[in-house]
């Protein structure tokens, strides 16, 4: 594990003095940690990153799962208690850090929120794993793994136990997995056009940025970054100039370091925008 400090101030941010009172313990690339890595830059919150080393299977640790027994990143330590579930950190600090507020404070609006992350929980953030372990760099790893080894670590896990037994160490996934994880992704993006239009933009509940958009950038981000971007490309105008705009965000650039997208951390694999078209348009053809 690594530790760093975020200091944030007006200018930005300072990898200085350690904020012991709030740590966040997170994977670089983990989107679900990416999510809350936004909104403490955008709330511009002091805190400690405890960087977990993802090859090492820190999160499945004695003393990691005594902090999470659900095994899985992000985990909050707020003053030595731990906040986990990526949503509901949003939530918590949200409720416990007011001086910049993103929820809406009207009642209907503040439904609608919820009801957006509900549907980010339930649908694209699970639906993305398929694609980023198939060509984000996580099949090349497993592929040098001993059958002994996967199968271990596969049960050693609290959760997420199905998802790792639908998955081939050595093949990865089926057409027909990731056909399906594309099919959410597209219902994903008309519920976003539906919501930039329904409160007027320029972000999904309104004129106002929200942690609506925070729940779903690094899902979106990800899409891209795998190169599958023309799932929106010519098709989802309000998506695509969505994302345009969030990843613009000075705290995107902070949350995003480098080394946050797989693409940076498995250069070889070419990654990035339209690197995987081919398959994006095979799925498209026959729908």
């Amino acid at each position: 594990m690594q530790t760093f400090a975020f200091n944030i101030n007006i200018n930005g941010f300072h990898n200085c003095r350690s904020t012991m009172s709030l740590e966040l313990y997170n994977f670089s690339q983990s989107t679900c940690s990416l999510k809350v890595r936004l909104q403490l830059a955008e709330k511009k919150i002091s805190w400690t990153d405890k960087r977990l080393v993802s090859s090492d299977n820190e999160h499945l640790s004695d003393w990691y799962l005594k902090l999470n027994p659900n095994g899985v990143v992000p985990t909050l330590l707020h003053n030595g208690k731990p906040i986990y579930e990526s949503t509901a950190i949003l939530e918590y600090l949200e409720d416990e850090f007011r001086q910049e507020n993103f929820r809406p404070t009207d009642p209907f609006l503040c439904s609608q929120l919820r009801a957006w992350l509900i549907f980010v929980d339930v649908w694209p953030a699970p639906a993305v794993r398929t694609p980023s372990f198939h060509f984000g760099g996580l099949l090349e790893k497993f592929k040098k793994m001993s059958q002994e080894k996967f199968d271990e670590l596969k049960e050693k896990r609290p959760l997420k136990k199905e998802f790792y037994n639908s998955f081939d160490k050595n093949s990865g996934f089926s057409e027909e997995d990731i056909f399906t994880s594309f099919s959410i992704f597209e219902r994903t993006f008309v519920r976003m056009e539906y919501l930039l239009k329904e409160f007027g933009g320029p972000w999904l509940m309104g004129k106002d940025y929200s942690i609506g958009d925070m729940a779903i950038l690094p899902t979106i981000d990800r899409i891209e970054d795998l190169g599958l971007d023309d799932l929106w490309n010519d098709r989802f105008e309000g998506v695509k100039n969505w994302l345009e705009r969030a990843q613009a965000r000075s705290a995107s650039k902070i949350a995003f370091y480098e080394g946050s997208r797989l693409s940076e951390q498995f250069p070889k694999l070419n990654l990035g925008k339209g690197a995987n078209a081919s398959i994006v348009r095979k799925y498209l053809e026959g729908k």
